[in-house]
C-alpha cells in the first residue's frame, strides 16, 4: 500500500529504550497538558515494521511534538529519516513541532508554553468534526479554463482573471457551506508540480478558518487519490471531493455510511449519503450519474470558479 495511514502498535522487534533525558524533562513540565498528550506513539504499515515513532502526540489537535537530542538526530542519515517521517506525518494531516535538546535544557517551560499556545489555538479552531478536501487538480484546471472562456464571452466588458489555487480554495469551501480547519490534498501529475510545489505545506487562512495544503504528484494521481482517501479515512469524519470521474466512485463510497438517509434541501426531501460533499459537473454531465455518489450533496464546480473571478451569483 502506497499510503500506510492506519496507526499501529510498535513492531515486534522494537525494544523500549525508555524515555530519553530530554523527554523526561519535557514531560515533567507538561502540567495541564499531561492529560491531553500521548507519549511514544507509532504510525505506519506492518509490512514496513511500523517504523514511524513520534515522541509526543496530541491526537485531538492533530499535533505532534518531536524532541531532537544530539545522540539520535545529529548524522546526515538521521536527519534525512527525520525529514521523511515529517513529510509522512504532514500528509497524514498532522502538524509537527520540533525542539532541539538545547532548547529543552535551556528553558523547558518555555517550550511547553509554546506547545500549549499552539495546542489551544488548534483546539479552538478545530471543529467537532475533522474534514478533508481532495482535489483532482487536472480536472479542476480544465474546468477553470472552460469556465474562464465561457464567462469572458458572457461578460465581455469584465476583466476576468483566473485566481491561483490557494486563492480559489476559500471559495470552494464557501460553496460547500463549510468552515474552520480543513486538510486539503491536491493530487496532480508530475508535470503540474512546478506550479504547485510552493503550496506544499502551506496554510491558507481565511475569515472562517484555515486550510492546510498538501501537494501529491504521481503518474497515476487519480488512483493515488483514491488509495490515500481510503488509507487515511480513520482520521476524518467528512470527505469533500473536487473531481468528476468514475474512478472515484468506489473509494469515496467505501468511506461514506453504508445506508442512505433521508435529508432535506430547502423544502424538498430526498435520500442522501451523509458525510460527503462534491464539487463536480452538473447533473447532465457528471460521471457520477447512476452511482451512489448521485446521492452525495454537491455544487457545480463552475460556481466557486466564477466566484473566485469576482462574479456575483446573478452573473453566473
Amino acid at each position: 500500500m502506497k499510503y500506510p495511514g492506519q496507526p499501529k502498535e510498535p513492531p515486534s522487534w522494537y525494544r523500549d529504550r525508555g524515555p530519553s533525558h530530554i523527554e523526561e524533562v519535557f514531560a515533567k513540565n507538561l502540567e495541564d497538558l499531561a492529560d491531553a498528550i500521548q507519549a511514544e506513539h507509532w504510525f505506519g504499515d506492518p509490512e514496513k515494521h511500523s517504523r514511524y515513532r513520534v515522541d509526543f502526540l496530541f491526537k485531538d489537535a492533530r499535533l505532534v511534538v518531536e524532541l531532537d537530542g544530539h545522540e539520535y538526530h545529529s548524522t546526515r542519515d538521521q536527519l534525512e529519516k527525520d525529514a521523511v517521517r515529517q513529510r509522512y506525518l504532514s500528509r497524514a494531516g498532522y502538524t509537527v513541532i520540533r525542539f532541539t535538546g538545547r532548547e529543552i535544557h535551556r528553558d523547558a517551560q518555555q517550550c511547553v508554553s509554546e506547545v500549549r499556545t499552539i495546542y489551544r489555538e488548534r483546539i479552538q479552531r478545530s471543529p467537532l468534526k475533522h474534514r478533508v478536501l481532495y482535489i483532482d487538480y487536472p480536472f479542476l484546471r480544465r474546468e477553470m479554463l472552460s469556465a474562464h472562456h465561457f464567462y469572458r464571452d458572457l461578460h465581455p466588458g469584465r476583466a476576468l482573471v483566473l485566481t491561483p489555487l490557494d486563492e480559489f480554495i476559500p471559495h470552494a469551501v464557501q460553496w460547500l457551506h463549510e468552515k474552520s480547519f480543513i486538510a486539503a490534498f491536491i493530487f496532480c501529475s508530475p508535470e503540474d508540480l512546478s506550479e504547485l510545489e510552493a503550496l506544499d505545506g502551506y496554510v491558507k487562512e481565511y475569515e472562517k478558518g484555515e486550510v492546510r495544503l498538501n501537494v501529491m504528484p504521481g503518474l497515476i494521481y487519480s488512483l493515488d487519490l483514491g488509495e490515500h482517501l481510503q488509507s487515511f479515512s480513520h482520521l476524518f469524519d467528512e470527505y469533500y471531493l473536487v473531481a468528476d470521474d468514475p474512478v472515484y466512485v468506489t473509494p469515496l463510497r467505501s468511506v461514506l455510511p453504508k445506508e442512505l438517509t433521508k435529508g432535506t434541501i430547502g423544502v424538498q426531501s430526498r435520500k442522501q449519503l451523509p458525510n460527503g460533499k462534491l464539487l463536480r459537473k452538473g447533473n447532465h454531465e457528471t460521471a457520477f450519474a447512476g452511482t451512489d455518489l448521485a446521492y452525495v450533496r454537491w455544487q457545480d464546480i463552475w460556481y466557486p470558479i466564477a466566484s473566485s473571478m469576482g462574479l456575483r451569483p446573478h452573473e453566473m
